[in-house]
C-alpha cells in the first residue's frame, strides 16, 4: 500500500505519515510516497496513484489550511479514513559550523514562518525571511548554499541534509500542533469512537438558515467539535460549511441529523467517517477510535 505525503523528505507532512503507518502497524506493508504539491497529492490519490494521502487540515495557531478544504468539496471524490494529530516543535537549521549571530536569512514555509514570528525577531533581529513550498525545501536550500542562512524546519530534516540544530522549540505558543486527514477512495469501518466530517450550503441566504441546520444535531445531542466556511466559488456571499461531529453515519441519531441538515440545505456531503483521536497535548500520545 501507497501512502502519499507532502514532500520532499523532512516535511511534518512525513512525520505525522510516519505516525500513522507506525499506530497502524503497516511499517512492513506501507510505503510512503512524497509528492510535490498538495493538488498533485489529492488528485493522484483520486485517480487511483495511491491508495492513500495525507494532507494537513488545520494548525493550532494559524488555523485552517483553505486549499484540503476547497479541494475535498470542490476536486476530488475521497473519503477521511482517518485522522492525525501531530505536535509541532520547530528547529532553527543550517550548516554545520554555522553562528546564529552570521545568519542575514530565515528560509521556510509560511506557515512556519508565522508560527515562530515572535522568537526569531527575538533572537534574530537583523536577519530577514523568505518562503519556500516546505519546510524541507528550505533545509535543502540552506544546505546547498555558501550564504549565511537557516531553515525553520524538522529535527528529521536536519539528519536528512546534514544541517546542525541551533535551536529548538522556537514555536511562539507551547501546544503547536497540526492536524491531519487520512484520505482514500474506500470509507473508514465504524469503531464505535468515530467523527464525521460534513459540508453543506444553503440555496438562498435568509435569517435562521444556520441555526435550523445547527439545530438538527443540538436536538440529538451530537456534539460538533468544529465549524467554519468558506467561499463556494460562485459569488460573493454564498459560503460551504464545514463541520466535524461525534458519531458514525451508521449512528441512528447522526444518519437523522443528516437527513434533517438534507432537507433544510441545497447541497451536502459527507466527507467521511473515521476513527476519533483524543488530541496530544504536548508530546503525548493520541488515542484514536476507542475511548
Amino acid at each position: 500500500m501507497r501512502l502519499a505525503y507532502l514532500g520532499p523528505p523532512g516535511t511534518f507532512s512525513e512525520e505525522a505519515a510516519r505516525r500513522y503507518r507506525e499506530r497502524k502497524g503497516l511499517a512492513e506493508g506501507m510505503r510512503l510516497v512524497p509528492v510535490k504539491t498538495l493538488p498533485d497529492l489529492l488528485l493522484g490519490v483520486d485517480a487511483g496513484r495511491c491508495e492513500l494521502g495525507i494532507v494537513p487540515v488545520e494548525n493550532s495557531i494559524e488555523g485552517p489550511v483553505v486549499l484540503t478544504l476547497d479541494m475535498l468539496v470542490h476536486d476530488v471524490n475521497l473519503q477521511i479514513v482517518a485522522e492525525e494529530v501531530l505536535p509541532v516543535r520547530h528547529y532553527l537549521l543550517a550548516r554545520p559550523g554555522r553562528d546564529i549571530r552570521d545568519v542575514t536569512l530565515v528560509l521556510s514555509h509560511p506557515q512556519a514562518l508565522a508560527q515562530c514570528r515572535r522568537t526569531l525577531s527575538r533572537r534574530l533581529p537583523k536577519a530577514e525571511f523568505g518562503a519556500t513550498s516546505s519546510t524541507a525545501e528550505a533545509a535543502r536550500k540552506v544546505a546547498a548554499s555558501d550564504e549565511p542562512w537557516a531553515a525553520i524546519g524538522t529535527a528529521l530534516a536536519a539528519e536528512l541534509y546534514g544541517l546542525e540544530i541551533l535551536l529548538e522549540g522556537i514555536e511562539d505558543q507551547n501546544g503547536n500542533s497540526t492536524r491531519f486527514l487520512v484520505v482514500g477512495k474506500e470509507p473508514a469501518e465504524r469503531t464505535g469512537f468515530d467523527k464525521t466530517s460534513a459540508a453543506f450550503a444553503f440555496k438562498e441566504d435568509r435569517p435562521g438558515n444556520l441555526y435550523a441546520a445547527l439545530r438538527e444535531f443540538a436536538v440529538r445531542g451530537i456534539n460538533l467539535t468544529k465549524l467554519e466556511s468558506r467561499p463556494a466559488k460562485k459569488q460573493l456571499g454564498e459560503y460551504i460549511f464545514f463541520v466535524d461531529m461525534e458519531g458514525h453515519t451508521q449512528d441512528p441519531d447522526v444518519a437523522e441529523a443528516l437527513a434533517g441538515l438534507q432537507r433544510l440545505c441545497s447541497f451536502v456531503r459527507v466527507l467521511g467517517s473515521y476513527p476519533r483521536c483524543v488530541y496530544p497535548k504536548g508530546d503525548e500520545a493520541q488515542s484514536c477510535g476507542s475511548g
